[in-house]
């Protein structure tokens, strides 16, 4: 499969835009045309073609689909539920798209823990992921997905990493020994611009990066030695109980279930949702031989993504986002749930 004429929905995002970044090094090779809204801001590059659709309707997708040979969706927010992806997706396959490029990115799917949250706050991407394997097996339309876990850049400048690193301040989740699986998001740019350039290897599959080394040392622990070493300081640390941090999410999870997802209740949602979302990463309870699992279905050379140390990834992310990278009050302070 050769593709040429790529369709980015979402290129002013991050992940847009790091694979329009990553696209252009090589611009021969590819037209790359840039879709939003029409109320986006969103101002291209000039050397790349820029179209506003209509994500709700499906004339409107197609016309925009007409002529390309790859969608690539890194859409977020509510265009990620089922029925507005699905309506993208359908377009896509009456407009002779020969590849859909799904937008899970951040999180492994396939694991437990993403798959027991809400829908209504995480999206269908599950749904979504069996709808499209279907289509590749009835051959409509090819498919793949790139997933890398959280961006380890953002995630340790912005605060859900457990850094103020401004103020020298860790917050440590239970032991702080939780192996972490994260990609900085240039990796994934690479990743998805080696995806495109061949296409062939992927086609049909989901693609799984792990590309810092050691993986199974990455940890909140050995993330704050390296950052002690590399600014030459001593961070203050307090440490934050994610077992009841879990515990009374996932109580708030289940009276929601049950519930019938009253709307009084969706601010207490969210921050259980805000709860789980790091306890997937440092809660050390879930997901009994994910690691090994790992191991054996990472992907890096497949989509030509070296490996890179723990200490220059570190470097790397304190050099891009500067050293005095505020972090995100609601994302660095995660706290449990009332129940």
């Amino acid at each position: 499969m050769e593709l040429k004429n790529i369709a980015i929905l979402g290129p002013g995002g991050n992940v847009g835009n790091a694979i329009i970044t990553e696209l252009l090094k090589d611009k021969p090779r590819f037209t790359i045309t840039g879709i939003t809204r029409p109320t986006s801001s969103y101002t291209p590059p000039p050397t790349i073609t820029h179209r506003t659709v209509d994500y709700t309707s499906f004339s409107s997708l197609q016309a925009a689909f007409e002529n390309q040979d790859a969608v690539v969706n890194c859409i977020t927010g509510g265009a990620t539920h089922y029925e507005p992806s699905k309506l993208i997706i359908d377009a896509a396959v009456a407009a002779g798209v020969k590849l859909f490029f799904a937008n899970e990115f951040v999180g492994e799917i396939t694991r437990e823990a993403f798959r027991r949250l809400p829908e209504a706050f995480v999206g269908g991407k599950c749904r979504i992921r069996e709808y499209l394997e279907g289509l590749g097996r009835e051959g409509k339309m090819g498919w793949t997905s790139l997933n890398g876990g959280p961006f380890f850049d953002m995630w340790l400048m912005k605060g859900p990493a457990g850094f103020d690193i401004p103020n020298r301040h860790a917050r440590i989740y239970g032991s702080g020994n939780q192996p972490l699986h994260w990609t900085p998001l240039p990796t994934m740019g690479l990743a998805a611009g080696n995806m495109l350039h061949n296409p062939d290897p992927i086609l049909n599959r989901p693609i799984l990066l792990d590309p810092i080394t050691p993986s199974s040392t990455v940890t909140q622990n050995t993330l704050l030695r390296t950052l002690e070493k590399l600014l030459d300081t001593t961070f203050t640390v307090s440490h934050v109980d994610v077992d009841k941090i879990h515990r009374n999410a996932l109580i708030v999870l289940e009276k929601w279930k049950q519930g019938g997802e009253r709307e009084e209740e969706k601010a207490q949602m969210g921050k259980a949702m805000k709860g789980l979302g790091a306890c997937n990463q440092f809660y050390e309870g879930d997901d009994e031989g994910h690691a090994e699992e790992l191991k054996r279905t990472v992907q890096n050379e497949l989509v030509g993504v070296e490996t890179i140390h723990l200490e220059d990834a570190v470097r790397d992310a304190l050099e891009r986002y500067g050293k005095d990278c505020p972090v995100v009050e609601g994302m660095f302070n995660v706290e449990a749930c009332e129940v």
